[in-house]
């Protein structure tokens, strides 16, 4: 017997050190955080930390005002930016509260830009409709009202956009809407039906160069039958191969604090992973093989801020992909997406 307790006592210890091991690989708890939750919801709320980075994260929203009574009206925002209405071209609508009928005397602007991958992320909008993939020349949430009441275009009217693009322009964008959640969420909530629908009029939108006083300025003029969201957009490439990419990430990770994202590398595209239920994973679909993309997730946990990001150089010799995120700060998330 003296010499079977200490081999017995040695299996013993190395039973519970695998057993260790494996936990640790699986799962780390953490005393009294919210980083222990590991549950998956079937529907998110609106109360999940998930929703807090929209609000922490969306870009600056202008604040303008304009008499569209009198005449037309151009609101210009540097170089790089106008916004043109015709004279009385917006209308109230008894649906909003509003009064029906032309509106008159001032009126209030609030314009938010997406000129950048990081800015689309910021925003929650991927470039994409109904799932497929699109290139980006910029893109805009436009609100005009009065006395808080929402106004829309009157029938016929048109707003006009002239903008630049921070990339060179390509000849073959359209105008596209999007289209939101039905009944429209807060802006505190993620929109994760939202999608952009192409403008009925497919013509590709025209193009314009101007000298200025930093330099030579390209960029498109849209001419938006609708207010809200509105942005310059050509579809990629639909005979090129394609394929679902998923991104795992640990238990603690779960649809009600994260969301994640593919950018990628050479074309301004930006797609949400949506979070799969049955799988507890991130997945998108019409991937182009061969894509040089990279996978960024972003959570909140509790108080704190977390960000995962992975690159793939070569979508389709593999395509589920395993991101680790790491505590950092709300600002160097803005730091990071504001270089994309």
């Amino acid at each position: 017997m003296k010499k079977v307790l200490p081999i017995i006592s040695c299996l013993s210890l190395l039973f519970f050190t695998a057993c260790q091991k494996e936990l640790s690989d699986n799962f780390v708890t953490y005393t009294n955080h919210p980083l222990n939750d590991t549950v998956w919801l079937r529907s998110v709320p609106s109360t999940a930390t998930v929703n807090d980075l929209l609000s922490a994260l969306l870009p600056t929203v202008i604040v303008d005002s304009f008499d569209i009574s009198k005449s037309d009206t151009t609101l210009t925002y540097g170089d790089s930016l106008s916004v043109s209405f015709t004279a009385n071209s917006c209308v109230g609508s008894a649906s909003n509260g509003g009064t029906p009928g032309v509106a008159t005397g001032k009126l209030k602007l609030e314009l938010l830009r997406l000129k950048k991958k990081g800015d689309f992320i910021k925003a929650f909008k991927a470039t994409t409709s109904n799932g497929y993939l699109m290139e980006t020349g910029g893109g805009f949430f436009i609100r005009v009202s009065k006395e808080g009441k929402e106004l829309s275009l009157a029938p016929g009217a048109t707003m006009k956009l002239r903008f630049s693009d921070v990339d060179e322009i390509k000849p073959n964008m359209q105008a596209f809407y999007g289209k939101e959640g039905s009944p429209v969420p807060a802006s505190t909530i993620i929109d994760t039906s939202f999608t952009w629908i192409r403008d009925t009029d497919t013509t590709w939108l025209s193009t314009f160069q101007k000298q200025t006083t930093s330099g030579l300025v390209k960029g498109y003029q849209l001419n938006a039958k609708n207010l809200r969201w509105i942005s310059a957009d050509r579809y990629i490439d639909s005979t090129q191969a394609k394929t679902k990419i998923t991104a795992i990430l640990p238990p603690n990770y779960t649809n009600k604090t994260t969301a994640v994202f593919a950018v990628f590398a050479n074309q301004k595209t930006v797609v949400y992973l949506g979070p799969d239920y049955p799988s507890r994973s991130y997945a998108a679909n019409n991937i182009p093989i061969g894509s040089k993309i990279k996978l960024l997730s972003f959570s909140k946990i509790g108080d704190d801020f977390y960000m995962g990001s992975l690159d793939i150089n070569d979508v389709g010799r593999v395509t589920s992909y395993s991101i680790t995120p790491v505590k950092t700060t709300l600002v160097d998330i803005l730091t990071f997406l504001n270089t994309l």
